[in-house]
C-alpha cells in the first residue's frame, strides 16, 4: 500500500491523475505479451476484449457511433517507408506522423467539401 501511494502522488504531482476525473472511464482493459515480444495473439485477445465491453466503444446512443474505446497496436516504421516509396517519394529520415481526420459520410457533404477546397 505504501507503494501505491507514492506513485499516487508522483503522478497527481506530474498532472496525470486526477480524482475529479475518476468518473470518466467505466474500465481500463491491458492485454500484452510477458514476454515483451510482439504477437497477433495479443492484438486478437485485445479485439476480443474490446468486444466484451461493446457498452464502452461499439455504439453510441445514436446508433451508429462510438464513443472512443479502442486498441492501441505498434506499426513499423517500414510499413509508413514503403508506403512513402510507393507513392515515388523518397524517405529522407525524418519523423513519420500519424494523424485521422474524420469525414462526413454523406456524398453531398463530401462533395461541399471538394467544392471548397
Amino acid at each position: 500500500m505504501e507503494n501505491y501511494k507514492k506513485n499516487l502522488e508522483i503522478l497527481k504531482k506530474n498532472h496525470v491523475y486526477s480524482e475529479e476525473m475518476e468518473h470518466d472511464a467505466c474500465g481500463v482493459g491491458l492485454i500484452a505479451s510477458t514476454e515483451g515480444k510482439k504477437s497477433r495473439k495479443v492484438v486478437e485477445y485485445g479485439i476480443e476484449a474490446l468486444k466484451a465491453v461493446w457498452h464502452r466503444g461499439a455504439v453510441d446512443a445514436d446508433g451508429k457511433t462510438g464513443d472512443g474505446a479502442r486498441i492501441h497496436v505498434e506499426i513499423p516504421k517500414d510499413f509508413f517507408i514503403e508506403k512513402i516509396e510507393v507513392t515515388g517519394h523518397s524517405y529522407d529520415n525524418s519523423e513519420i506522423c500519424v494523424g485521422m481526420i474524420f469525414l462526413p459520410e454523406m456524398i453531398t457533404q463530401h462533395r461541399k467539401l471538394q467544392n471548397n477546397s
